[in-house]
């Protein structure tokens, strides 16, 4: 239990990482600097990890709204399906992002584009940890009912 708890409260860190990639989001907008690409790429990552701690939430926490969510498979599946296809396009936009490295060697803007598909990868893991949340909810929920 020690554990679960621990795990739990470590959750509430994501707050830290939403607002920080609020701030950039922000902040890109406002002065729109040169390093464009790179700040994009910070705040795919933090997203990323704002994902990935969502998923470490306790079930036995969640509210009544949540357990109305969870409880419609209809709305669990269209939610899976969702960040499914939000995956494969990632993964396939972070591939592209990836080889431009390697198809233009001698240009500097396409090693900004690696590393953005590089960061890619976070937001890919931190939406598989979502998915996989998901689909831990519904069956949580699932059990209560019975």
């Amino acid at each position: 239990m020690v554990l679960k708890d621990t795990l739990h409260y470590a959750s509430y860190f994501k707050w830290v990482f939403i607002i920080a990639a609020i701030i950039l989001i922000f902040y890109s907008l406002i002065t729109l600097p040169e390093n464009l690409i790179s700040i994009i790429g910070i705040i795919l990552f933090l997203l990323g990890i704002y994902l990935g701690l969502d998923s470490l939430s306790d079930m036995d926490k969640m509210s009544k709204k949540e357990m109305k969510l969870f409880s419609d498979i209809k709305r669990v599946k269209m939610l899976s399906t969702i960040i499914l296809s939000s995956i494969i396009s990632t993964a396939i936009i972070s591939l592209f992002f990836l080889s431009l490295k390697f198809i233009f060697p001698s240009k500097p803007l396409f090693n900004e584009f690696f590393d953005l598909g590089l960061d890619c990868w976070a937001l890919i893991l931190g939406l598989l940890c979502l998915l996989k949340s998901i689909y831990d909810k519904n069956e949580y929920v699932k059990s209560q009912h019975i």
